[in-house]
């Protein structure tokens, strides 16, 4: 079975521990616009007076590693996780052999909203390619982002050669959607 699903799949989380004697897992969404949407609904659980009442249901065909093409047949939040029960695991030992799997749901069927939020760029895919500044004079371009930490910096290709590791909370980095600008920076910053 392949690792990765077919074309036409995005990621939206994946599987935690099993979950009661029936198959349940508990499923770890990546995306604000699901779990905002899936708290939303439970107050108003059975009244069908918003259009995004259950917008899991609407996910269609997902595919599981390690389980293949599958769908969501039941849902629940039990002590503030969320339980999903798959088509083809009904008992706790394949649940169990699905802990870590990736979870992704076909794009034909995500609701616009969501669609957009998958596939608008990360913030690592649109701080990589931004030329770099040292008082307004370009010396090189980021080769790569790690951010979502408490450190978060860019690896930085220099236009005389060698590479740098840039921080990105320093008082004297400015990160625009056209540059990552720095002013007065301390010396030897850049020495490679």
């Amino acid at each position: 079975m392949t690792r990765r699903p077919p074309a036409g799949y995005v990621k939206i989380g994946r599987l935690g521990r099993s979950f009661k004697l029936a198959g349940g897992v508990r499923l770890h969404l990546d995306n604000a616009y699901l779990l905002d949407s899936y708290r939303d609904e439970y107050p108003t659980q059975g009244t069908d007076d918003t259009p995004d009442r259950d917008a899991l249901e609407a996910l269609g065909r997902l595919y599981v590693t390690g389980l293949g093409d599958t769908r969501l047949r039941a849902h629940e939040i039990v002590s503030g996780s969320l339980i999903a029960y798959l088509e083809g695991v009904r008992d706790r030992t394949v649940a169990r052999s699905l802990v870590n799997a990736e979870v992704w749901a076909e794009l034909t069927d995500l609701p616009d909203e969501l669609l957009a939020d998958l596939t608008a760029p990360s913030p690592e895919e649109e701080l990589v390619g931004l030329a770099v500044t040292v008082d307004g004079i370009r010396v090189g371009r980021v080769s790569a982002a790690h951010v979502g930490s408490a450190n978060e910096y860019v690896e930085v290709d220099l236009d005389a050669g060698g590479a740098v590791l840039l921080p990105l909370v320093a008082p004297y980095v400015t990160v625009t959607s056209a540059s990552v600008a720095l002013i007065d920076p301390p010396p030897g910053l850049f020495d490679a």
